[in-house]
């Protein structure tokens, strides 16, 4: 049964409407069908599974025929928290399934939920930070073999989890939502850091604060040498550089890397526009959080 707050019976329900000839119930079953996008996207798969052939069919068939509007909505519906709360591991999964359609949002979630009991089973009871850094990194780095796509970076499959999950490589931030997303399943306090040109992590439990770069490995940096690339990159205010970033900034970051790659390296004007879209919904939903 898929993660989800919705009954699914209900969706159910509403999915045996789907072939009725009446427009009136069409249009009812479109709107419920975008209101429900969200959990409706991330558990595509199960519902592809469990539901009679020729309702699964008429699911797809309209999903596909109004793809980036279901994308939008979805969207819509994680933004209706503050966005400083907004749900990192939805929010890369709806970009790989805005990319590929027929992308298995559970089956990424079970792999990461994998790869952190990977990480579990090796885990020391007690120790220095550092330990648990290595263990993570092991399991990561040397068993699962996740690395840095240096000879294809401005692929645009580098920013899609999906395809990560797939090649094991990719760019500096996704694998650092890779590095987070397993950290999170396993309660240990590591965040985002978004320096100039690159992004990394660091480990913060109110006693021990270690920088780190998942695209090198976990390679370690001190807060100096952090603190003196900003400096050196002329940023205005390195402490808040330090302190760390949230989801929405990570999200954004993902998004504006994409821009790019679609504008500088493949010329995908129709992507580039979604893209637009979703960047510019999320920054209207930061001036309103902001007020």
């Amino acid at each position: 049964m898929p993660q989800s707050t919705l009954k699914m019976e209900e969706l159910r329900n509403l999915f045996r409407l789907l072939d009725d000839e009446s427009p009136e119930i069409q249009k009812v079953v479109q709107t419920e069908l975008h209101r429900n996008s969200l959990e409706i996207i991330l558990n595509k798969s199960w519902f592809m599974d469990h539901l009679p052939g020729h309702e699964a069919a008429a699911l797809d068939s309209i999903l596909r025929a109004s793809h980036e509007a279901f994308i939008f909505s979805a969207f819509q519906q994680l933004t209706e928290n503050a966005l400083e709360d907004i749900d990192l591991e939805k929010s890369v999964l709806l970009i790989s399934y805005w990319n590929d359609p027929t992308v298995n949002c559970q089956a990424i979630r079970e792999q990461l939920d994998q790869i952190a009991a990977d990480v579990r089973a090796l885990m020391p009871g007690s120790g220095h930070p550092l330990a648990y850094l290595d263990h993570m990194n092991y399991v990561l780095f040397s068993q699962y073999r996740f690395t840095g796509n240096s000879r294809d970076y401005y692929n645009p499959e580098n920013s899609y989890i999906d395809r990560v999950m797939k090649t094991r490589k990719g760019i500096p931030i996704t694998l650092a939502i890779i590095y987070l997303l397993v950290a999170r399943r396993l309660y240990m306090p590591i965040y985002g850091v978004s320096m100039p040109a690159h992004f990394i992590l660091k480990f913060n439990n109110g006693e021990d604060e270690i920088f780190f770069d998942p695209y090198y490995e976990g390679k370690v940096y001190s807060r100096q040498e952090c603190y003196n690339f900003l400096i050196s990159a002329r940023n205005e205010n390195p402490e808040k550089v330090l302190a760390g970033c949230d989801n929405y900034e990570i999200v954004k970051r993902v998004l504006r890397n994409l821009r790019l790659v679609y504008s500088s390296y493949y010329f995908e004007p129709e992507k580039i526009h979604f893209i637009e879209q979703i960047l510019n919904l999320l920054d209207v939903r930061g001036a309103i959080d902001s007020l």
